[in-house]
């Protein structure tokens, strides 16, 4: 009997180690996220959307979790959280997420950026100009963007553009101030603001990728 109920724990603890322990939702959304954005930044989109879509699903599962994983209360966790829904396509999702993140007095320009795109995407004209109000409220200094956008919002505003359309323009236009950000400071924390340094919270901002002490490192 004895032999039996050693060999029973011995075949119990081999299974333990062998058998993977469930990751970290937050972890396994950072790490989706980030193989996303290198992509984005140099236009593969289509790879892109698929780590979006895997990241957006594992962040979902973190806020689920009652009460949330610390770490996914993170400002910053939950702003690339609602990035990658609106990516994801989740976007009531993606808005309660940045709206939660903002909070009532933090203005942080990359949320109310994705807000608003996604109430476009809804098709809720007052909510997506109101959006981008809060956005330039935010002074993000993106000229991309606002170059656009003072081009498109009047337009939809008198009705003389489509949503839609102006929705997708500012989409492009969001691209390619990533692409350019990127181009012009990757990597370079003397440069970028604390914030949105490589090893800042905002590192996405101007960055393809987070990194520590000067040198790349990803979860």
């Amino acid at each position: 009997m004895r032999k039996i109920l050693t060999a029973t724990i011995a075949i119990l603890l081999v299974l333990a180690v062998a058998l993977p322990a469930k990751a970290n939702p937050v972890s396994l959304g950072d790490r989706n996220f980030q193989r996303a954005w290198r992509l984005y930044v140099t236009r593969y989109n289509e790879k892109a959307i698929e780590h979006f879509k895997a990241s957006a699903t594992a962040y979902a599962e973190a806020l689920r979790q009652d009460p949330p994983l610390r770490t996914m209360r993170f400002q910053s966790n939950m702003v690339e959280a609602g990035i990658a829904m609106y990516f994801a396509g989740e976007y009531d999702l993606c808005i309660k997420t940045l709206v939660d993140a903002q909070g009532k007095k933090d203005k942080i320009w990359d949320a109310a950026l994705f807000i608003a795109l996604a109430q476009g995407k809804k098709g809720d004209k007052e909510a997506t100009l109101q959006a981008f109000d809060r956005f330039l409220d935010s002074n993000p200094s993106q000229r991309y963007i606002t170059s656009q956008m003072a081009k498109v919002l009047p337009g939809v505003k008198d009705g003389s553009i489509a949503l839609a359309d102006a929705i997708a323009s500012i989409e492009k236009e969001t691209q390619r101030q990533f692409v350019e950000n990127v181009a012009r400071y990757d990597g370079m924390n003397s440069v970028a603001p604390i914030t949105d340094a490589c090893n800042g919270q905002y590192w996405w901002r101007q960055n393809s990728a987070p990194c520590s002490r000067g040198l790349y490192r990803y979860k």
